[in-house]
């Protein structure tokens, strides 16, 4: 069990080390890929709702 912690711990240091290097080398990639990750989120939403919108459509007229 403490392997398993400290194997968490180290894993997220080590992110935590990457993340700050990338930021200090190219700071535009990190902005670059938040923004590509929140572009994402609103197109599965966009789909979810037009999907639920022909479901209710389609169900209205049966």
């Amino acid at each position: 069990m403490i392997k398993g912690i400290l194997t968490v711990v180290a894993v997220a240091f080590v992110g935590v080390v990457g993340y700050k290097i990338l930021e200090k080398k190219n700071p535009g990639l990190i902005r670059k890929v938040k923004g590509s990750v929140s572009g994402v989120g609103q197109k599965v939403g966009a789909i979810i709702d037009d999907a639920k919108e022909s479901f209710y459509e389609g169900y209205a007229q049966a």
